[in-house]
């Protein structure tokens, strides 16, 4: 029913200085800028894009998240099962993703379900020779990242945003239980079988932490925090690189302009949807699951991002 997780849009401050960071920086791909939106891509990606920069000065937050469905029969599906939940559906025509279903979870997470997703053009020249998206190095800057991994997203409640997930066939990889043994701490669920498209973990407000996108190995980390210390983005450079325990991945996490946080990721592991997940105490979760090796937890990685409140009834683009 549901494929992968297509795409992310975020707010910003400033969309040029945005770009800038981004695309001349750590190496995004722009393959379109409408206004005062612009769509970048990671560069093996055949979407024409995955994350897209929208200035809104007063609205600085996670626009939405777009989830791309097998077929406009799983569309239907979908409505039905949101209706059946007493979750509100909005359905609304987009010019890129055609029919979308906009949707708040029960945390107010923005999701945009949707199938039509414009691709890349691999046919170049009279003879159509074909050139596949990730043939274009020499055109790049920094170190792109190779596609878009996850949304970390802070919920209120694990176990209540996990009933909405699973009956869109989620299926939990790892899990953190509580303290008190009541409300899981933290749940990885997904669509693809590797750790999660989406990570769940309890705050009290609902928010974003941080978007993620899968680099080319250990060296790819590095290198994204040579870059951007010698661009002079010393300071972006949030918490890493290191080793999470929970998903095995290695990570470094970095802030745009605005504070987004993005975590630039590799390395975790392939297992089948239909395997019993991993369960962690809070106790060993706190020792060895968050990290595994590397620096200790910055005070600012507890920070949030807010998520757009005016989701419902908004135009998407």
């Amino acid at each position: 029913m549901i494929y992968r997780l297509g795409y992310a849009q975020l707010n910003v401050s400033d969309l040029e200085k945005s770009l800038h960071f981004y695309e001349k920086v750590i190496g995004y791909i722009k393959t379109k800028q409408e206004g005062n939106k612009a769509y970048l891509r990671a560069a093996e990606e055949f979407d024409e894009y995955s994350l897209i920069l929208n200035e809104d000065k007063d609205n600085v937050a996670l626009d939405h998240f777009g989830l791309r469905v097998s077929s406009e029969v799983a569309l239907d599906d979908i409505k039905k099962k949101n209706e059946a939940l007493g979750v509100e559906v909005e359905e609304v025509q987009d010019k890129d993703h055609g029919r979308v279903l906009k949707v708040a979870t029960p945390s107010g997470h923005p999701v945009a379900f949707y199938h039509h997703s414009p691709q890349l053009n691999v046919y170049h020249g009279e003879n159509k020779d074909v050139i596949l998206p990730m043939r274009r190095t020499h055109l790049q800057n920094g170190i792109p990242p190779l596609r878009i991994d996850h949304m970390n997203l802070r919920v209120p409640s694990v176990n209540t945003e996990w009933n909405y997930w699973k009956n869109f066939d989620f299926s939990i990889s790892e899990y953190v239980e509580s303290a008190d043994g009541n409300d899981k701490y933290a749940a990885w669920i997904r669509r693809e079988p590797f750790t999660h498209d989406i990570a769940l973990v309890h705050k009290q407000v609902a928010s974003l932490h941080h978007i993620a996108y899968i680099v080319d190995g250990v060296a790819g980390v590095i290198k994204t925090a040579d870059v951007l210390a010698d661009a002079g983005y010393r300071d972006n450079i949030e918490y890493g690189p290191g080793r999470h325990g929970v998903t095995n991945a290695f990570f470094l996490y970095i802030k745009d302009p605005d504070g987004h946080r993005i975590e630039i990721y590799s390395g975790d592991y392939k297992r089948d949807l239909d395997q019993e997940p991993i369960g962690w105490t809070q106790e060993a979760y706190e020792k060895n699951g968050r990290l595994w090796w590397g620096a200790e937890v910055p005070e600012s990685f507890k920070e949030t991002t807010t998520i757009n409140k005016n989701w419902m009834k908004e135009k998407i683009y």
